[in-house]
């Protein structure tokens, strides 16, 4: 028998109250530096965009209201930078230039306000070097490479000088005080707003403790650790910038001035101090095993750049330079985080590099690969980079680079003209197969890579391992790729960038799909 219902009325649940909209110069800087932070704090996906993109409105709009506080230009422009890692992966280069561009406008309006502010000049050295990146990638835009050489070289400049003005303040702080007074600097101080209105009558009464809100634009005094950052950054725009130069004397200066930088992080981190407290040991061996990481990885990239440049030059396999690379990233995994997933992918690829360089010096000779020589190191290489693939991906299982990066090394092996690809052929397209499915499994959405790359498996099936009907269910993925907005111009343009993917392949999709793009053009 159940129990009898409470008739007492209930009380009415409270109305929550409406939040008062931002209205002043103050409040629209708390609402975006609390949108900012729970962007940090969601890192990727929808979310983190929203919560971005408000940043970047109650920034605008806190703009409107005081256009001369170079903090609120320099948040703006820095949440307009992150969002451009929040494009399509299928956007085009001109997309992704105009989101660039407009952060670097803010970066540069903040240093016209305040011209040694060094966060504005870091972050704006950084959206140059994505810039320059981005102009290699289109075909569209006039003198592309020129100006790609002079954003790297702003950046490279920009670099240098945050890196003299930090060192400055670090030798400053940490100099010798010769008198017994306390030091007398005075440490920056933010300028403070107290609007009544979203007008520029500036008020500058001192505001409350628990009013700040300035966590997001907060300055901190330079460190060994920071000082390190910024050679990093220096060490790796000169890298980009050497690959690049058409002049292989000047390139290798480049490098060499590069690996000059990384010497002197190299000191800084043996300068990093120590300390008996031991909360603050904890976090100063944290920052230094960190340092360590980061030395090395820029180390590996710099050397695996320098032997992708001697083959281009030189069409000769510098293997040292990719055997250095190889150990600074063997040192990171042994020695310091056996699951650092950066470094596993980086060693992956600079092996997929190593064996390709080797694979193309016979090509351009004319000569097959020889199983029991060449033909067995290329193997060899080929099979390490897909272990050390494997083991990022056990860490990440849904991190579609790695599967797409899997997928494209299944192929590759299976096209080998080696006696032991010819054996394995049928199970590493499987493997193809099934990396690039799971990679649409997990985004749909994503254009780029897994669509393509199980299709490509599909023909490979039929057209290398005699499956039949599998060409029939490669056309059936490129038919849902279309539905989801693929098209012929993107296509095209994923093939030119994908050297995994067959000739025939690619004509086989273009026929069946795109030769009516071909004709109209």
């Amino acid at each position: 028998m159940g129990r009898f219902a409470d008739k007492r009325a209930q009380k009415p649940k409270p109305v929550p109250k409406k939040k008062k909209e931002p209205e002043t110069f103050d409040e629209f800087m708390e609402e975006a530096i609390h949108f900012e932070e729970q962007g940090e704090r969601y890192r990727t996906g929808d979310r983190a965009q929203r919560n971005y993109e408000r940043a970047a409105e109650m920034y605008g709009k806190a703009f409107e209201c005081n256009d001369k506080d170079a903090d609120c230009i320099y948040n703006w422009g820095r949440v307009l930078f992150l969002l451009v890692n929040f494009l399509p992966s299928h956007a085009s280069p001109e997309e992704k230039l105009e989101k660039v561009d407009q952060s670097i406008e803010k970066f540069r309006t903040a240093l016209e306000l305040e011209k040694n502010k060094t966060d504005a000049q870091f972050n704006l050295a950084q959206a140059l070097h994505q810039r320059s990146e981005i102009l290699q990638e289109t075909t569209e835009i006039d003198s592309a490479y020129a100006a790609s050489a002079r954003s790297l070289q702003e950046a490279i400049d920009m670099f240098d000088n945050v890196y003299s003005l930090q060192e400055k303040e670090y030798l400053e702080q940490f100099a010798p005080d010769e008198t017994d007074e306390p030091a007398t600097a005075e440490s920056p101080v933010m300028e403070e707003h107290d609007h009544s209105t979203c007008g520029h009558d500036h008020s500058h009464e001192p505001k409350k403790e628990e009013e700040e809100f300035t966590t997001v634009t907060k300055v901190e005094s330079t460190t060994a650790y920071s000082l390190i950052e910024t050679l990093l950054s220096t060490a790796e725009t000169m890298s980009t910038m050497a690959s690049m130069l058409a002049s292989f004397p000047a390139s290798m200066d480049l490098f060499s001035r590069a690996r000059a930088k990384l010497g002197l992080a190299e000191k800084w981190l043996s300068k990093m101090p120590s300390t008996s407290n031991v909360e603050d040991s904890v976090e100063i061996e944290k920052q230094k095993k960190e340092a360590r990481i980061q030395i090395n990885l820029k180390e590996a990239s710099t050397y695996a750049a320098m032997a992708d440049r001697t083959f281009i030059a030189s069409s000769t396999v510098d293997k040292s330079l990719f055997e250095k690379a190889i150990e600074k990233l063997d040192e990171i995994i042994d020695q310091y985080d056996a699951k650092h997933v950066e470094a596993m992918c980086d060693r992956g690829d600079i092996l997929t590099s190593y064996a390709q360089s080797i694979a193309e010096v016979a090509n351009k000779k004319g000569l097959p690969l020889d199983p029991e020589k060449n033909g067995k190191e290329v193997w060899h290489l080929y099979a390490t980079a897909t272990k050390s693939f494997q083991a990022a991906l056990a860490i990440e299982p849904k991190n579609l680079s790695i599967l797409n990066k899997m997928g494209d090394l299944s192929l590759t092996r299976a096209s080998l003209d080696l006696p032991i690809a010819e054996r394995n052929k049928l199970q590493l397209l499987k493997n193809a197969q099934f990396y690039f499915k799971h990679a649409v499994e997990v985004d749909k959405e994503v254009l780029i890579g897994g669509y393509i790359g199980w299709a490509m498996s599909e023909w490979a099936l039929e057209e290398w391992a005699d499956v039949s009907g599998k060409k029939n269910d490669a056309l059936k993925i490129i038919r849902v790729w279309i539905k989801r907005g693929g098209n012929g111009s993107l296509f095209r343009n994923l093939a030119e960038d994908n050297e995994s993917w067959d000739e025939d392949f690619v004509e086989f999709i273009i026929e069946n799909f795109f030769a009516d793009d071909e004709e109209s053009e």
